[in-house]
């Protein structure tokens, strides 16, 4: 058995930037057929459908533009990708992910597994495919997904990609603390090299058939099993060299961690239509409208906000919307951006949060009054170039998230400049009154914030400041942190540290998992619970969730959640979303915002028409 390491804590190399306990299921393999379709948000058409045939063996090429200020390094495998940009650079490998979802987001069992769930025996049997094989021809095998499991819980930089709701498999906890040398709840089948495995819970997620708890991944034994867990991440079996049973593999990985993929000759599926994708995060997202004019990318996966146009409201990227050779397409992203409130700090000898904190934001009616007086809705519109949209709640616009969210959150987003008033009210209520310089204070202490905001963005600055103004005018004293924006890695260095109490307020944006439960982010040991939230509402909420027995319980303790959460307590202020808009080149054929599809078989089904970009005019017409 190779050594795995102990668990430290949720150990963490780098910002995750996934929510949902269902993570594992954020995107799959498949050769599915779509019963889905894309959906139209805004101005921006869901999918994008060249009538032209695709060419045989074409070249591909797709770019996620990145941060200089948080270079990413190849992660090779689901299990150690904690940045965005890693996690969606596997896309063309499939992720090493073992389910397809449907368009809500549950697992099916027509991809490279199935399940079967016995909530009786409170058991998940899962069956991988006979003909699912690694990129080098060995079979995927049970062990894979056991190895995959073992990693999740112990190895330190994997473990940011664990799941509290995988502690309710048997001895699942008690390997993790090293008390034992094997998962009891663990049965493989048919042996180590067998196709399937039996997972016993002692009591089985609620959220089961989305995959929640489920293990659901794999990662090759056969190949890893001689790397020490502490070298697993940085090992070139994985950055350099990693195997893959989806439609493509990696054929190499350069300097700047530009990958090349090529067609998987072992892949379980339908033959991809394309013979390689060469796939760039584009770290310096500053030279992306240089390389769109030489057509140098036929997708981009994502295209910043901040670029759509500049400061003065000139076209920049936005100069490809249905023009110049590229169509654009569009959908609301599964996330949401939230300001956080620092309520306490994380115990590091149990890894517990505790609401502690003396500060003034300990009063409800204080948080609420910060979010009413926040101008998110002017900020979105100077700022947003039309690809921000202000939220309301804690679960996002995405067609996949439809069936929990909750409509009847109020939020504080309803006047864009901010509600003067309405904070005010809330600050007089509490005891608060405005001293001569036109700020609150009480017992002779002015009401007094500070803001941890980060850089990044060529607007970061102005966006702070814009906020800073609207709590002034309400008055609320903000100030920066040290009097200045802080960079991304500094910033998550003091958010994951848990101790620091030089902070008030700050933002975090998340990507949502497959089911949007809120443990990962919200228990009690959670690290990324970043206000150290702890309440007794709050964690029977929580648990209810998990020991839902039905889907429509389910959904009622999600709803309840944000309801909770951001009208009743104002433990976090939701601010906005983002519409993802991508830029496709008129040869590529295949291409939709489908959720299934995205999520599924996308890259199974992409190809070229023609050897060459489409170099001008509008490829819809």
């Amino acid at each position: 058995m190779v050594s795995t390491g102990k668990k430290i804590g949720y150990g963490v190399g780098g910002l995750v930037v996934v929510a949902g306990a269902a993570w594992a299921l954020l995107a799959t393999t498949s050769n599915n057929t779509s019963t889905s379709k894309a959906v139209d948000v805004g101005a921006f058409k869901g999918d994008y459908k060249n009538s032209k045939s695709a060419t045989k063996n074409g070249s591909l090429s797709v770019s996620y533009p990145g941060n200089a200020s948080d270079p990413v390094s190849f992660a090779g495998y689901t299990e150690f990708a904690q940045w965005s940009a890693a996690q969606e650079q596997l896309d063309p490998a499939g992720k090493n992910t073992l389910f397809f979802t449907d368009e809500n987001g549950k697992a099916t069992n027509n991809g490279p597994a199935k399940m079967t769930v016995d909530k009786t025996a409170k058991t998940v049997t899962i069956t991988l495919r006979n003909d699912l094989k690694w990129s080098d021809g060995k079979n995927v095998t049970a062990q894979d997904v056991l190895f995959s499991l073992q990693t999740l819980a112990t190895n330190k930089v994997a473990s940011g990609n664990f799941t509290q709701s995988y502690t309710e498999i048997k001895g699942l906890s008690e390997y993790q603390e090293g008390k034992v040398k094997d998962i009891s709840g663990i049965k493989l089948n048919d042996g180590q090299d067998g196709k399937k495995l039996t997972v016993s819970y002692k009591k089985l997620p609620a959220a089961v058939d989305w995959g929640d708890g489920v293990p659901a991944y794999a990662l090759p034994y056969h190949d890893l099993k001689n790397v020490k867990s502490k070298d697993l991440a940085t090992s070139e079996k994985v950055t350099k060299t990693p195997l893959s049973f989806g439609p493509f593999k990696v054929a190499s990985v350069s300097s700047d961690s530009t990958v090349r993929y090529v067609k998987n000759s072992d892949y379980w599926g339908k033959t991809p239509k394309l013979s390689t994708i060469t796939y760039y995060v584009n770290q310096d997202q500053t030279k992306l409208e240089n390389d769109l004019s030489k057509q140098k990318f036929d997708i981009v996966t994502e295209a910043p906000s901040t670029l759509w146009k500049d400061g003065s409201n000139r076209p920049v990227l936005s100069k490809y919307d249905n023009a110049k050779g590229y169509a654009a397409t569009g959908y609301y992203k599964s996330g949401y951006w939230e300001l956080y409130f620092n309520l306490g700090h994380l115990n590091s000898k149990t890894s517990e949060n505790i609401q502690d904190r003396q500060t003034p934001l300990q009063d409800v009616n204080v948080r609420k009054a910060v979010g009413y007086a926040q101008n998110v809705g002017d900020v979105v519109k100077k700022y947003g170039n039309g690809l921000r949209v202000t939220v309301d709640t804690l679960v996002s616009k995405n067609q996949s998230k439809k069936m929990f969210y909750d409509k009847s959150v109020v939020g504080y987003q309803k006047k864009a400049s901010g509600d003067i008033k309405k904070a005010g009210s809330l600050l007089e209520k509490s005891g608060y009154k405005k001293d001569s310089a036109g700020y609150y204070a009480k017992d002779g202490k002015r009401l007094s914030l500070v803001y941890l905001a980060r850089s990044g963005n060529t607007t970061s600055e102005a966006e702070a400041k814009a906020y800073i103004e609207a709590w002034k005018k309400s008055g609320i004293e903000v100030k920066l942190y040290q009097d200045k924006l802080v960079d991304p890695s500094t910033w998550q260095s003091i958010v994951l540290d848990g101790n620091n109490n030089n902070w008030d307020i700050t933002d975090g944006g998340w990507s949502e998992g497959t089911i949007p439960t809120f443990d990962q982010l919200w228990s009690k040991s959670a690290p990324y619970n970043f206000g150290h939230v702890v309440s007794t509402d709050l964690t029977k909420n929580l648990s209810d969730t998990q020991n839902a027995s039905s889907e429509a319980s389910l959904v009622k303790n999600i709803k309840q959640f944000q309801k909770l959460v951001v009208d009743e307590q104002a433990y976090t202020i939701p601010t906005f979303t983002n519409i993802r808009v991508q830029l496709v080149n008129g040869r590529v054929t295949g291409w939709t915002t489908d959720f299934e599809q995205q999520q599924n078989d996308l890259y199974a089904q992409l190809g070229v028409s023609q050897s060459k970009p489409v170099t001008s005019g509008n490829p819809r017409k």
